[in-house]
């Protein structure tokens, strides 16, 4: 009789254990929990961020010597560590401490931006990578990439976080507004102040989980002084600008642009 074979990490058995997991994984990221296999509905799948322990908070709090911040202070406000840590995320999330420049105040990073540059180019790019170090230098800058897939999971902590970011996207709509009128720049139909933020902020947000994924690749992909991030938003306002008052949409102007070619 032939031995069997030992046990691999990379036999039929692993892969059926890996496979299982990755199945796991789906239905922990998945927002249709109704449509979770019965199988799975029984197994409990925790808050992102449920390694974090009351035990720690209250230690630390009175480390800090903050007042009230008994293991009783404690309960008497949040009687489950569920209800805390929900809390506690949205309070994280929302930058309510105040330990970093508030992400919903656009006013100190645009302001180079406010005038006339001697070169518009240089100028946006210097406020690109400013804004992007800036985020990346915070830890907190990657809580929301942490738990957006998670949210919609949790209306009560999405529903109290959605306001604050929306507003937060007003704001720095509002101010290329005003920048937009005092620069006297036309924009390509379809574009807005809006629309620009809401593109500008899933571009960060993107470059954010990049700078963390490949930190070797990206802080050195630099051209001529600019990083990537930065080039990527000066090659987006070349898009959606029109110089020479043409009327065109971006996509007509990239279609004639080829076109001539």
């Amino acid at each position: 009789m032939s031995p069997r074979p030992a046990a691999s990490r990379h036999d039929a058995a692993a892969l059926h254990f890996l496979a299982t997991a990755a199945q796991l994984l789906d239905a922990y990221l998945d927002v249709k929990q109704e449509d979770r296999p019965p199988r799975l509905r029984a197994i409990r799948f925790p808050a992102a961020l449920d390694w974090l322990r009351v035990e720690d908070v209250i230690r630390l709090a009175a480390e800090n010597g903050k007042p009230n911040t008994s293991a009783k202070a404690f309960r008497q406000r949040w009687p489950t560590k569920e209800r805390f840590l929900a809390d506690a995320l949205v309070y994280a999330l929302l930058y309510e401490d105040e330990t970093m420049v508030n992400p919903g105040n656009p006013l100190p990073l645009l302001s180079p931006l406010h005038g006339a540059p001697s070169s518009m180019a240089e100028t946006v790019s210097q406020v690109s990578d400013a804004t992007l170090d800036e985020l990346a230098c915070h830890p907190r800058s990657y809580l929301i990439t942490h738990l957006a897939a998670l949210l919609p999971q949790h209306p009560e902590m999405w529903n109290a976080v959605l306001p604050t970011i929306q507003t937060n996207l007003q704001r720095w709509a509002d101010s290329y507004a005003e920048l937009i009128e005092g620069l006297g720049i036309v924009l390509r139909p379809g574009w807005n102040p809006l629309r620009i933020q809401l593109a500008l902020q899933a571009m960060l947000d993107g470059f954010l989980i990049r700078y963390r994924l490949q930190p070797g690749d990206y802080p050195t992909s630099r051209w001529e002084g600019a990083g990537i991030y930065a080039d990527t938003v000066v090659a987006f306002l070349l898009g959606i600008v029109d110089s020479e008052r043409t009327g065109k949409s971006a996509r007509t102007a990239l279609d004639e642009a080829l076109g001539a070619k």
